[in-house]
């Protein structure tokens, strides 16, 4: 009884949380971390309930319900997270370098794939294809074997939980609040109001005066982003999750530093995205005539820039270098204050600490440039701030692998080339500003 009791309590600890994220929502919008911690208390809330009904059951019985649980929560599972618990792309791309048609869930994946490429418009070229569902699936996690392995400990199996992350882009960015558009078809139009209608105070029985919006457009279309890694025949033999979970996080990493940098720094033209500190019209914040290093009234300057024109809402967060954090933990808002202007933030139940900055979340990548030049200036820091929301990123398809087992052989290595396909554009640019002038000397 002391044991439902004491859960019982959790659980109202965990749902007055809950309304208190709900309570804080600006405009009935939650933010991005606001959503995501929401999320995970409506996930521990379920597990409680859980093991409310458990609590205080016979041995007998909390076995029977926990099976009963379990087999549940399989039926709840949507087809795509069942397919990606079976589905092995070490398994798929060992086949494919032997030679060997896929069979099995390796083979209808990769026929969606297919059909996906001819829904995008897009003619691949590899001998191996994943579907945009693999693409976005949760994390797996796997139990350690408990005890001492001669005590029985090798009697306890490792058990598969959550979905292992496959190709999910884990990107500042998109960390920051980016909205991330899969699955895409074709060239995009998103047609875009940059001018509102206005009022005129008239006399009592003047005309009104003729006023009307206007608009134009956003484009997007896909544009090819590539890599390759090199994997050992030896490591492709050894099937286990350890060897799963590294291939696929060797895939990721192909792709992800490239859209990364492209998201934040791309230039439009050697590389075709044009990125948020290259995007015309984000507001601005100079230092100095050859750079400077920054100050407290230079980070509040950034959330004035966006606060002006009105877009200082939604998923609101810095993003700078490592290099510019630490000068701002080292420097004062005042003299002989002891506030510094980066604040240390706190570390949530799950996932990274987020830092804070004037008081907003506050990101750190080495892809933000820090090579930038000014005048004579030389290895500047970019400082950004916005609404990450109104970056989009879209993705065409899945993903095209060419399985290469020949120009490695001699060192019996297989060469995976990896395909991709890749747009993003700012809806409204005074929904950002930057520093592109910051110094830490």
């Amino acid at each position: 009884m002391k044991r439902s009791d004491e859960l019982k309590q959790l659980r109202a600890g965990k749902m007055d949380e809950l309304t208190a994220i709900s309570a804080q929502a600006a405009g009935g919008m939650l933010t991005e971390e606001q959503r995501a911690k929401a999320i995970s208390l409506k996930g521990e809330i379920e597990n409680i309930d859980t093991d409310i009904q458990l609590a205080g059951a016979s041995e007998a019985e909390q076995a029977r319900q926990a099976l009963q649980v379990h087999r549940t929560k399989q039926e709840r599972k949507a087809p795509e997270d069942k397919a990606a618990e079976r589905y092995s792309i070490l398994r798929a791309i060992r086949l494919t370098a032997s030679g060997k048609p896929l069979d099995g869930i390796e083979a209808e994946m990769s026929q969606e794939a297919e059909h996906e490429f001819k829904r995008a418009g897009i003619t691949p070229s590899g001998n191996l294809f994943v579907p945009a569902m693999l693409t976005k699936r949760g994390k797996e996690m796997r139990d350690m074997t408990a005890g001492t392995t001669t005590a029985g400990g090798y009697t306890v199996p490792n058990l598969m939980q959550d979905v292992i992350p496959f190709l999910d882009p884990r990107l500042a960015v998109i960390q920051a609040g980016a909205t991330l558009l899969t699955g895409l078809t074709g060239n995009l139009d998103f047609p875009r109001n940059d001018a509102a209608a206005t009022a005129v105070w008239e006399g009592e029985n003047d005309a009104n005066a003729e006023t009307s919006p206007t608009f134009d457009r956003i484009q997007m279309s896909p544009n090819r982003l590539g890599a390759f890694t090199d994997i050992s025949k030896q490591l492709m033999v050894q099937s286990s999750i350890d060897v799963e979970n590294f291939v696929r996080n060797r895939l990721n990493e192909a792709v992800n530093r490239a859209l990364d940098y492209a998201l934040i720094n791309g230039d439009g033209s050697t590389i075709p995205i044009t990125g948020i500190l290259n995007t015309s019209g984000i507001g601005s914040v100079a230092i100095g005539a050859t750079g400077g290093a920054p100050t407290w009234a230079h980070i509040v300057g950034l959330e004035t820039e966006v606060a002006i024109d009105n877009a200082d809402f939604g998923s609101l967060a810095y993003l700078t270098t490592p290099g510019i954090r630490g000068k701002l933990k080292t420097t004062e808002k005042a003299s002989s204050t002891g506030q510094f202007v980066w604040n240390d933030g706190t570390a949530p139940v799950s996932g990274p600490r987020v830092d804070s900055l004037n008081g907003y979340r506050a990101f750190v990548s080495t892809q933000v440039p820090s090579n930038l030049t000014k005048s004579t200036g030389s290895n500047l820091h970019a400082i950004i701030f916005g609404n990450y929301a109104e970056l989009m990123v879209g993705q065409w398809a899945g993903l095209d692998i060419v399985i290469d087992p020949y120009s490695g052989a001699k060192n019996a290595l297989v060469t995976i080339v990896v395909n991709s396909w890749w747009d993003a554009a700012v809806r409204h640019a005074a929904s950002f500003s930057a520093i592109k002038d910051a110094s830490i000397a």
